[in-house]
């Protein structure tokens, strides 16, 4: 029978089943402290740092958010002492139980466990089911039901009295209809109050409407796994840290189902394995996630650790240690296609693990919900070690401050990301929930990840502006990125492309402009651009919040132009170890069918490098009109999507790397030639890798035969 059609019962005086009724609640205590508890999740064992957590608590003093209040011996659980609902909400969802647990736990001072009952009958005789919203609720039932079982179940605790289990009992009864009549429509909040249900029914299973709960729950709970998650494992709120959220509630789910011998479909196993795998790849080497989307700079790899336990894989434990056991995931770079989420990545199994170069790129939609900020083709930035480029968080959902800054709205903007800001608008209009305003439009419209480079290009449309923002990385693996951004219009618009710093770089961060280039020199990072007189660059004073409530100082680096038609902007991220390079940009102009083009036609880096160790000359040419079209610059000749080449002091080709090339040609040599066809190629003395992106090459070998004979007539060139 599904759950739909099962009888509704929430009288009080049919709380228990016919086996229990009758029985006094004395008789009740001693039968709740002697039966054997289902299988559960329970908390590690209680700590020293738990007495001393516990200590405020037992005065009533609440912080969150970091903001900490005294409330008194007999305060209204109704009243916030805080501007930000938030703090309300954190003292109803009783997340601090965990304390009082860890505390009575290490200790058996019946202290704690009167503290727990004291709490508890103080909130049910003060506050009516459904208070503030359905998503505390679920919270709270899980708190109380966890702590539970260590007061009653473990310890029996002396404190705990029958007329104090059976309010305890109906509460928990009640609250728990409560939410089946009144869950949120879908979303994390929806997943977690399935789960709080279904753990009501597993442990306690003498509720009348324990069976009830448990199919109401579990029919539910699958319906909202398939929904919940996109195909490529990626949470629809497209949140970092709200996907792991999700992902801790139905894992609870997936153990205790597991444990009490309830079987699930297989639908949730491969949908919980891909977002297990999006979490491998979405934390940064240091082992912490960035912020997108409303959340933390947290760290999930206990959270992973609990998975790997239920779906083991290598590429899990090589992530979970940092790369000491189990094996690399065979992917260096991924693309979430469904979600629109992209990872760049260098080696994995370079040493040490926490140095990798990584880029989190999004170029996804809003997302469902509220979460969701104003930040397409948005991108987070981490090497050496360091997260070098960031998205700035959330910092509040609080709409009021005290200086008069509406700082919830501030952090959801489009300024407040890497990424280009068109007259000064939002992608989309602000609102403190969700969006009702037309939505932008994002595209990936290209991911590609081979030996040698990776390249994304993505696209987003929105309705605030008749403009069309195209932004291309390329990685130059495993090395810096060039971030092409390309600008379509017919009007005049004053464009501003913003790089957010970290707060380490908060007064180390200045600009060095000449008439070749504009840097920004950073700690362990160079942002450059080629010299425009019509492009000014500026540093600005920034925020950025890696924990709710808490904002700090950081730089941040405006390039900003007023242009009519077409535009864009070019940009070398370079990051360093210890010691910055030698570092220059320059912008070559580049001809089609001898006139001179446009940048938004197709543009040209010259990237000169210079160290104690080596000095390079680099190029990158990017064609954005067709890949049929021939280009000349500098005394080059190509034909492709895009170009890649690295010339070293003595003149010598050492690094080439190309998509959808056909020719490249250096005066009157031919270095590549596949006339009628388009190829990848990826070259990196001493290694040659060449994919075809095109079925029209029946055979690779005339590929290698061409570059043979080019490397080989390498010792004829001759520096530019």
């Amino acid at each position: 029978m599904s759950a739909s059609n099962l009888a509704f019962v929430a009288s009080d005086d049919n709380l228990l089943i016919d086996a229990l009724n009758g029985m006094s609640w004395s008789a009740l205590l001693d039968y709740f402290h002697s039966k054997k508890l289902p299988e559960n999740v329970l908390l590690s064992p209680g700590k020293e740092k738990h007495v001393a957590s516990a200590q405020a608590i037992i005065r009533n003093e609440f912080e969150f958010n970091n903001e900490r209040f005294s409330l008194g011996d007999e305060f209204d659980w109704k009243a916030n002492p805080s501007k930000d609902i938030e703090w309300l909400i954190l003292l109803h969802k009783f997340y601090y139980f965990k304390e009082l647990v860890g505390a009575y736990d290490f200790t058996q001072n019946e202290v704690y466990a009167q503290k727990w009952v004291g709490l508890i009958d103080s909130w049910i005789r003060q506050v009516p089911d459904g208070f503030i919203d359905s998503q505390v609720t679920g919270r709270r039932l899980q708190q109380w039901i966890l702590s539970y079982q260590y007061f009653v179940a473990k310890w029996r605790s002396p404190t705990i009295s029958p007329s104090f289990l059976e309010s305890f009992l109906r509460s928990l009864h009640s609250q728990t209809h409560y939410l089946c009549e009144h869950l949120t429509p879908e979303g994390n909040h929806r997943t977690l109050e399935l789960y709080a249900i279904f753990l009501v029914a597993v442990t306690f299973p003498e509720f009348r409407s324990a069976t009830y709960f448990l199919e109401f729950s579990t029919e539910k709970l699958i319906e909202n796994i398939k929904r919940d998650l996109l195909p490529d494992g990626v949470h629809r709120e497209l949140s970092t840290d709200y996907h792991h959220t999700v992902l801790k509630n139905y894992l609870r789910f997936r153990e205790l189902a597991s444990l009490n011998q309830i079987e699930l479909p297989e639908v949730c196993d491969e949908l919980l394995k891909r977002a297990i795998e999006f979490s491998c790849y979405v934390h940064k080497p240091d082992g912490l996630i960035p912020a997108i989307n409303d959340g933390d700079c947290n760290s999930y790899l206990a959270l992973l650790k609990k998975a790997n336990t239920y779906y083991p894989a290598p590429f899990i434990d090589y992530v979970i240690s940092k790369g000491v056991e189990g094996r690399a995931p065979v992917q260096r770079s991924k693309s979430f296609e469904n979600s629109g989420y992209c990872v760049l990545r260098s080696d994995w199994t370079a040493n040490p693990y926490e140095e990798a170069f990584y880029l989190f790129f999004d170029c996804a939609s809003i997302g469902f919900g509220s979460h969701g900020h104003y930040d397409a083709l948005n991108f987070e930035m981490a090497a050496y070690g360091h997260s070098l480029i960031v998205d700035p968080g959330r910092y509040t959902y609080n709409e009021s401050s005290d200086d008069g800054v509406n700082w919830r709205k501030l952090f959801k903007s489009t300024a407040a990301h890497n990424t280009v800001v068109v007259d000064g608008l939002d992608q989309i209009p602000y609102r403190p929930g969700r969006p009702v305003d037309p939505e932008p439009v994002t595209t990936l419209k290209h991911f590609v990840s081979t030996t040698g480079f990776d390249f994304l290009h993505g696209q987003i449309i929105s309705q605030q502006y008749p403009v069309v923002h195209e932004r291309m990385i390329y990685f130059m693996q495993p090395e810096y990125w060039i971030v092409t951004d390309l600008l379509k219009s017919e009007n005049i618009h004053q464009y501003d492309l913003y790089f957010h710093l970290s707060s380490k770089a908060q007064s180390q961060t200045d600009l060095e402009i000449n008439d070749v280039s504009q840097i920004v020199h950073s700690p362990n990072l160079i942002i450059a651009q080629a010299y425009d007189a019509d492009i000014q660059v500026a540093l600005e004073q920034g925020f950025v919040s890696q924990e709710y409530g808490i904002k700090c100082e950081a730089p941040v680096v405006k390039f900003s132009q007023s242009q009519s038609a077409n535009t864009g902007f070019r940009t070398v991220l370079y990051p360093y170890l210890s010691v910055p390079p030698d570092l220059r940009v320059l912008q070559l102009p580049i001809f089609h069918k001898g006139k001179l083009c446009q940048a938004h036609e197709a543009s040209v880096l010259k990237i000169c490098i210079k160290t104690v160790e080596y000095t390079y000359e680099d190029y990158f040419f990017i064609n954005h009109i067709s890949v049929e079209n021939e280009y000349s610059f500098d005394g080059f000749t190509c034909v492709g999507r895009f170009l890649f080449l690295r010339r070293n002091i003595s003149g010598q080709v050492i690094n080439l790397q190309g998509e959808e090339l056909s020719v490249v040609r250096f005066h009157s040599k031919a270095l590549l030639n596949v006339e009628n066809n388009h190829i990848r190629v990826s070259y990196q003395h001493p290694n040659l890798s060449l994919t075809a992106t095109s079925g029209r090459i029946e055979s690779m070998l005339d590929v290698y035969e061409i570059l043979s004979d080019w490397l080989a007539d390498q010792e004829n060139w001759h520096s530019l």
